[in-house]
Parts: structure tokens; C-alpha cells; sequence
């Protein structure tokens, strides 16, 4: 009987789910979510998707002013029930925090829980992470600044740089399991037509490159997604830098055929919106899950974005 009662005395050890990344990190004590086989992650440029309180440091009209648009949040809250993704990456997010309110009001049930971003102190569209699972380090590139080169009408290069919308690309870790996590980077490249803001999205993409360069010198079976509005078509410079990179383990894949557009969300005429991923994911992703989500009418969907949202399931066991 003694025998048995310091038995009974010994404490019990817990052993905390370590995060793939970094073994000094764990799963958070209450976390339950378990995504099965599969993730499917998203990603959707949601227009001004902005609440109706006023940022103080950012001084812009549509935001000073701005009112939440009930119709717009309950068509995107069905829309996101029905595609069950369980990342979503937004681009023109006001804040994580919004998003997190808004989630708390209109999303109930979905079973987000984790909320990122590296906003800007001065813009009010952001790009927001939402997630099911738990995030790990974000790195942030808004205090880089890249170059800006065009050429003027005398064939004299023209230097500049910025870090203005820096602020809208970053790289998250995603914690699915112990065993596998994904370096996901959201992004909204610079808009527009014209050699100065094509130049100005290059040099984004190049640094990305870099960086990643980099990631995968110190882990060479890293798995990385690049996915958002890259405001780029399907057969221009920026995506083909992107798929023709010269080194294997950043060069990335498209899923989707070249032909399919995403915008804008009620007449499709272009592409600017992807998820790609590079070739430590080719054997994990389900290549006829990626897809163009359209689940309503088009002028149901153009009251939620001008922009069709794209969801890709990865196989995680």
C-alpha cells in the first residue's frame, strides 16, 4: 500500500506540442482545432473592408467617414462558412483587430482564433491573416526601402526608392502540427499600369526573393506559399520572375491555368490574385482543389468585393 500511495504522489508530466519551427514554441495550452488530412487555405482582396470607428493617425477620407455595410458582411460571412477554409489571408483590411471584431459579431461559429498583420501606421488597407491555427513569428518589410528605377524619354536611369506599401507584404509562420508548418506570405503589391509601378512591384518581389533566399539557406525543406493580390496578369514580367526564379527552392508553382481570371469579381477579365507555392509543397498540394470560389451570384459577389477570392487545399498528414 506505501508502494502504491508514492505512486500516486509522483507529479504528472505534461509534454507540450512543440511547433515545427522553433522547439521553444508550442501549440497554446486551450488550442483543440485539429484540421484533419487537409488545409485549404484562402485568399481575397475584400475592398475597403474598413469598421466604422475613426483611426485617428490615419488621415483619409474613407475611413474618417466610413460605416459598416451589414449586406457586404453577411454575404462575406455565408461566403466564408461555405468555402470552410481554414486561413484566410485578406488584402484592404483595415487591422487585425477589426477583422477580429468584425469576427466576433459576423463570423460566429467559424472557430477563428488567431489574428495577424503588419499594418501600416498611416494606411488604413492592410493585409490580415484570420486563422483556425496558430500563428508563429510574423516578419514584417515595412521599414524596407526598395528601389524605384524607370528610365526617362532621354534613356537616363532614373533612381528613387519607397517603403510606403512595404507595409503590405510580410511572412507568417502557420503551426498546422508538430510536424508541419508553412512560411506563408501575404501580400497586395503596388496597383497599377505603367513602367514606374511595375518597377515598384518587381523590386517588392525581389526582396521577397531574397528574403527567402535566405529562409531556405538556414532550412532547406522550408514550405513556402506566396499568395494575395499581386496586381499582376497571368503572363506579365512580375508573375514570371516569380515562376522562372533561379533558385529551386523559391522558384514557385501556379495551380491555376493561365487563362482563369479574378477580376473584377462580376465580369472576370484579368488575373491579379494567386496562391503559389514552391516545390518542398508540390507533393502536398491538391492540384484540382485550387479554384476561383464563387459562391453566389455576380452581383452578390461584387457587394462583397471587386475582387473573387482562390482556395487551395494541402494535404498535412
Amino acid at each position: 500500500m506505501k508502494k502504491l500511495i508514492l505512486l500516486l504522489c509522483l507529479p504528472i508530466i505534461v509534454f507540450a506540442q512543440e511547433s515545427p519551427f522553433n522547439p521553444a514554441a508550442v501549440f497554446p495550452a486551450k488550442h483543440k482545432f485539429d484540421t484533419g488530412d487537409t488545409l485549404r487555405i484562402m485568399t481575397w482582396n475584400v475592398e475597403h473592408l474598413i469598421d466604422d470607428i475613426d483611426d485617428p493617425y490615419v488621415d483619409n477620407r474613407r475611413e474618417n467617414e466610413a460605416s459598416l455595410n451589414p449586406e457586404k458582411l453577411q454575404l462575406l460571412a455565408k461566403a466564408l462558412k461555405l468555402a470552410n477554409a481554414d486561413v484566410v489571408v485578406f488584402q484592404e483590411a483595415e487591422s487585425a483587430n477589426a477583422i477580429e471584431a468584425m469576427s466576433d459579431s459576423f463570423f460566429k461559429g467559424l472557430d477563428y482564433t488567431y489574428f495577424s498583420d503588419a499594418r501600416s501606421r498611416n494606411w488604413y488597407q492592410n493585409v490580415v491573416i484570420m486563422s483556425k491555427l496558430p500563428l508563429g513569428r510574423i516578419t514584417a518589410y515595412g521599414n524596407v526601402h526598395t528601389p524605384v528605377i524607370v528610365f526617362g524619354e532621354d534613356g537616363e536611369k532614373n533612381y528613387q526608392t519607397q517603403n510606403y506599401i512595404n507595409t503590405r507584404i510580410w511572412s507568417c509562420e502557420l503551426i498546422v502540427n508538430p510536424d508541419f508548418g508553412i512560411h506563408l506570405s501575404g501580400a497586395h503589391l503596388k496597383a497599377g499600369g505603367g513602367e514606374r509601378n511595375r518597377a515598384m512591384r518587381l523590386a517588392q518581389i525581389n526582396y521577397w526573393q531574397e528574403e527567402m533566399k535566405r529562409l531556405c539557406s538556414a532550412e532547406p525543406l522550408a514550405k513556402i506559399i506566396l499568395l494575395g493580390d499581386l496586381n499582376s496578369y497571368r503572363d506579365g514580367p512580375e508573375i514570371a520572375s516569380l515562376l522562372n526564379y533561379e533558385h529551386p527552392l523559391v522558384q514557385l508553382s501556379d495551380p491555376l491555368a493561365p487563362e482563369i481570371n479574378t477580376h473584377p469579381s462580376d465580369e472576370p477579365k484579368r488575373r491579379l490574385d494567386y496562391i503559389l507555392y514552391n516545390q518542398n509543397l508540390d507533393a502536398a498540394v491538391i492540384k484540382e482543389s485550387a479554384q476561383v470560389f464563387q459562391p453566389f451570384n455576380a452581383a452578390d459577389m461584387r457587394i462583397i468585393s471587386d475582387h473573387l477570392p482562390i482556395i487551395m487545399d494541402i494535404i498535412v498528414r
